[in-house]
Protein backbone atom coordinates (compact mmCIF):
# COMPACT_ATOMS: atom_id res chain seq x y z
CA UNK A 1 0.00 0.00 0.00
CA UNK A 2 1.37 3.23 -1.00
CA UNK A 3 1.29 7.04 0.81
CA UNK A 4 -1.79 7.95 -0.79
CA UNK A 5 -3.38 5.36 -0.83
CA UNK A 6 -2.92 4.36 2.80
CA UNK A 7 -4.12 8.14 3.98
CA UNK A 8 -7.28 7.44 1.43
CA UNK A 9 -8.04 4.27 3.35
CA UNK A 10 -7.09 5.44 6.74
CA UNK A 11 -9.39 8.48 5.63
CA UNK A 12 -12.42 5.95 4.84
CA UNK A 13 -12.01 4.08 7.98
CA UNK A 14 -12.90 7.48 9.75
CA UNK A 15 -15.62 8.42 7.54
CA UNK A 16 -17.16 5.28 7.62
CA UNK A 17 -18.00 5.57 10.93
CA UNK A 18 -19.30 9.00 11.36
CA UNK A 19 -22.69 8.52 10.28
CA UNK A 20 -22.61 6.20 12.84
CA UNK A 21 -23.05 8.35 15.63
CA UNK A 22 -26.01 8.95 17.58
CA UNK A 23 -28.21 11.67 18.91
CA UNK A 24 -27.05 10.39 22.44
CA UNK A 25 -23.08 8.99 21.54
CA UNK A 26 -21.86 12.55 21.10
CA UNK A 27 -21.43 12.71 24.80
CA UNK A 28 -20.16 8.82 25.46
CA UNK A 29 -16.33 8.48 26.45
CA UNK A 30 -13.65 7.08 23.97
CA UNK A 31 -10.69 5.44 25.05
CA UNK A 32 -9.00 8.64 24.28
CA UNK A 33 -9.95 9.60 28.30
CA UNK A 34 -9.62 12.83 27.80
CA UNK A 35 -11.77 13.03 25.04
CA UNK A 36 -15.75 12.09 24.40
CA UNK A 37 -16.92 11.21 21.58
CA UNK A 38 -17.62 15.13 20.05
CA UNK A 39 -14.17 16.12 21.28
CA UNK A 40 -12.98 13.45 19.23
CA UNK A 41 -14.60 14.09 16.35
CA UNK A 42 -13.81 17.70 16.36
CA UNK A 43 -10.03 16.80 17.44
CA UNK A 44 -9.64 14.64 14.05
CA UNK A 45 -11.80 17.24 11.77
CA UNK A 46 -9.85 20.51 13.25
CA UNK A 47 -6.50 17.86 12.40
CA UNK A 48 -7.65 18.09 8.41
CA UNK A 49 -8.00 22.14 9.13
CA UNK A 50 -4.66 22.19 10.35
CA UNK A 51 -2.59 20.34 8.48
CA UNK A 52 -4.33 21.75 5.63
CA UNK A 53 -3.18 25.54 6.75
CA UNK A 54 0.72 23.97 7.85
CA UNK A 55 0.86 22.26 4.61
CA UNK A 56 0.22 26.04 3.35
CA UNK A 57 2.83 27.53 5.91
CA UNK A 58 1.37 28.44 8.70
CA UNK A 59 3.36 28.48 12.46
CA UNK A 60 2.44 25.80 15.22
CA UNK A 61 1.10 28.62 16.86
CA UNK A 62 -1.23 29.46 14.16
CA UNK A 63 -2.69 25.98 14.25
CA UNK A 64 -2.42 25.65 17.79
CA UNK A 65 -5.09 28.10 17.72
CA UNK A 66 -7.97 26.07 15.84
CA UNK A 67 -7.56 23.67 18.60
CA UNK A 68 -10.04 25.62 20.72
CA UNK A 69 -12.53 26.34 17.67
CA UNK A 70 -16.00 23.95 17.27
CA UNK A 71 -15.01 21.78 13.99
CA UNK A 72 -18.25 19.59 13.61
CA UNK A 73 -20.93 21.48 13.67
CA UNK A 74 -24.54 20.41 13.16
CA UNK A 75 -23.32 17.46 10.30
CA UNK A 76 -19.96 15.63 11.54
CA UNK A 77 -19.81 13.99 8.20
CA UNK A 78 -19.94 16.51 6.12
CA UNK A 79 -17.72 18.89 8.25
CA UNK A 80 -15.47 15.68 7.92
CA UNK A 81 -15.82 15.30 3.97
CA UNK A 82 -14.84 19.35 3.68
CA UNK A 83 -11.96 19.11 5.73
CA UNK A 84 -10.40 16.22 4.35
CA UNK A 85 -11.15 16.76 1.48
CA UNK A 86 -9.20 20.35 1.53
CA UNK A 87 -6.72 18.23 3.50
CA UNK A 88 -5.74 15.77 0.73
CA UNK A 89 -5.80 18.41 -1.97
CA UNK A 90 -2.97 20.43 -0.20
CA UNK A 91 -0.97 16.98 0.29
CA UNK A 92 -1.49 16.90 -3.41
CA UNK A 93 -0.19 20.13 -4.31
CA UNK A 94 3.08 19.87 -6.45
CA UNK A 95 6.25 19.47 -3.89
CA UNK A 96 3.59 19.25 -0.78
CA UNK A 97 5.62 15.83 0.35
CA UNK A 98 9.10 17.71 0.61
CA UNK A 99 8.00 21.22 1.82
CA UNK A 100 9.02 21.60 5.42
CA UNK A 101 6.00 22.59 7.89
CA UNK A 102 6.23 24.12 11.14
CA UNK A 103 3.88 20.83 12.89
CA UNK A 104 3.89 21.71 16.90
CA UNK A 105 6.03 18.86 17.61
CA UNK A 106 8.90 20.39 15.52
CA UNK A 107 9.87 21.09 12.02
CA UNK A 108 9.07 17.93 9.18
CA UNK A 109 8.57 16.97 5.45
CA UNK A 110 4.69 16.94 4.00
CA UNK A 111 5.52 12.98 3.58
CA UNK A 112 5.82 12.36 7.96
CA UNK A 113 3.05 14.96 7.88
CA UNK A 114 0.69 13.10 5.74
CA UNK A 115 2.12 9.55 7.16
CA UNK A 116 1.02 10.94 10.78
CA UNK A 117 -2.73 11.96 9.54
CA UNK A 118 -2.51 7.91 8.55
CA UNK A 119 -2.21 6.87 12.16
CA UNK A 120 -4.61 9.60 13.27
CA UNK A 121 -7.27 8.31 11.08
CA UNK A 122 -6.89 4.73 11.89
CA UNK A 123 -6.21 4.80 15.75
CA UNK A 124 -9.39 7.47 16.33
CA UNK A 125 -11.33 5.41 13.45
CA UNK A 126 -10.91 2.46 15.96
CA UNK A 127 -11.37 4.75 19.00
CA UNK A 128 -14.83 6.10 17.60
CA UNK A 129 -16.08 2.69 17.15
CA UNK A 130 -15.26 1.39 20.77
CA UNK A 131 -16.79 4.70 21.85
CA UNK A 132 -20.13 4.13 20.12
CA UNK A 133 -20.40 0.35 19.91
CA UNK A 134 -19.37 0.00 16.42
CA UNK A 135 -17.73 -2.63 14.14
CA UNK A 136 -13.91 -2.48 15.53
CA UNK A 137 -12.82 -3.77 12.75
CA UNK A 138 -9.74 -1.93 10.65
CA UNK A 139 -8.87 -2.69 6.96
CA UNK A 140 -5.83 -5.18 7.35
CA UNK A 141 -3.79 -3.35 4.79
CA UNK A 142 -4.27 -0.81 6.70
CA UNK A 143 -3.18 -1.82 10.05
CA UNK A 144 0.12 -3.48 8.27
CA UNK A 145 0.98 0.05 6.67
CA UNK A 146 0.27 1.56 10.07
CA UNK A 147 2.13 -1.14 12.15
CA UNK A 148 5.20 -0.55 9.67
CA UNK A 149 5.40 3.29 10.09
CA UNK A 150 5.11 3.03 14.11
CA UNK A 151 6.74 -0.09 15.09
CA UNK A 152 10.04 0.68 15.10
CA UNK A 153 9.02 3.92 17.35
CA UNK A 154 8.04 1.72 20.51
CA UNK A 155 8.33 3.98 23.59
CA UNK A 156 8.86 7.40 21.11
CA UNK A 157 5.18 6.94 21.04
CA UNK A 158 4.26 7.35 24.86
CA UNK A 159 6.68 9.84 25.09
CA UNK A 160 6.19 12.18 22.67
CA UNK A 161 2.50 12.95 24.25
CA UNK A 162 1.09 11.30 20.67
CA UNK A 163 -0.32 7.86 22.77
CA UNK A 164 -0.52 6.63 26.49
CA UNK A 165 2.17 3.64 26.99
CA UNK A 166 1.08 0.20 25.84
CA UNK A 167 -1.31 -1.63 28.55
CA UNK A 168 1.10 -4.56 29.50
CA UNK A 169 2.21 -6.73 27.42
CA UNK A 170 0.94 -8.16 24.24
CA UNK A 171 1.82 -11.60 22.48
CA UNK A 172 4.19 -11.49 18.92
CA UNK A 173 1.34 -13.70 17.74
CA UNK A 174 -1.46 -11.16 18.42
CA UNK A 175 -3.84 -10.44 15.61
CA UNK A 176 -2.03 -7.58 14.00
CA UNK A 177 -4.88 -5.28 15.14
CA UNK A 178 -4.57 -6.01 18.57
CA UNK A 179 -0.80 -5.53 18.03
CA UNK A 180 -1.16 -1.66 16.72
CA UNK A 181 -3.48 -0.92 19.18
CA UNK A 182 -1.44 -2.06 21.92
CA UNK A 183 1.23 0.02 20.96
CA UNK A 184 -0.91 3.34 20.76
CA UNK A 185 -2.34 2.41 24.30
CA UNK A 186 -5.36 0.60 23.55
CA UNK A 187 -6.52 -2.55 25.23
CA UNK A 188 -8.86 -3.58 22.79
Amino acid sequence: MELFEALEASRGEFERRLPLIGVDDWSRPTPCSEWDVRALVNHVIGGCRRYTMLLHGATAAETEALKALDHVGADAPGSFRVAADEMMSAFAEPEAMSRTVHHPAGDRPGLVLAGMRVVDFTVHGWDLSRAIDADETLDPDLVEWTWAVLSGMGPELAKGGYFQAPPGEVSVEADPQVRLLHLTGRAP
